[in-house]
């Protein structure tokens, strides 16, 4: 009973010569891995370029969106300060309602720069330029009761597109 246990280990072991036999059929061949490569390389050249698409599209519709949130802040805020209302608050500060029209443009800058980033660059979210830089809105004031937005949102080709399209959008504090 002995010799027979023996010989049916001795069968199941595997040789020397078999192991380096299944590792043989275990290995990639060169041709294989150059084709895999081939596959990843193809994959980049087309997957690069529509994501690159997908960045710049997302980049349009996320200055589209501060512009669209900032000015319905600002007419919200102006409103609600028409009301009767003597304070409101911009992030942690509070602000007078009495305050002048040019010093609303400077509460708006800033608290937007604290909160929106420009999709574009590290620069400022807002800016006082009539002529925003890529990304950025423009909240200026004109006469005693006039607030003016606009934003250049640019467009998938990185060049400069305002919103609105020509002039301001104008939000006048009663």
């Amino acid at each position: 009973m002995n010799l027979s246990l023996f010989k049916k280990r001795e069968k199941n072991m595997k040789t020397i010569n078999n192991i380096i036999k299944d590792t043989k059929k275990k290995a990639f061949t060169l041709i294989e891995l150059l084709i895999v490569v081939a596959i990843i390389g193809i994959l980049a050249g087309v997957g690069v370029p529509m994501y690159n698409g997908y960045m710049a599209t997302a980049k349009v519709k996320s200055a589209e969106t501060n512009h669209s949130n900032i000015k319905s802040f600002v007419a919200a805020t102006l409103t609600k300060c028409s009301t009767g209302v003597s304070t409101v608050k911009l992030g942690s500060i509070t602000r007078s309602c009495t305050a002048s029209i040019s010093s609303w443009d400077d509460y708006f800058r800033g608290y937007f720069n604290a909160i929106n980033k420009n999709p574009y660059s590290t620069s400022a979210a807002t800016s006082a330029s009539t002529s925003p830089a890529l990304g950025q809105t423009s909240i200026t004031s004109s006469g005693a009761s006039l607030i003016r937005v606009r934003t250049n949102v640019g467009n998938e080709a990185g060049s400069n597109a305002y919103s609105p399209a020509s002039g301001y959008d104008e939000i006048t504090k009663e």
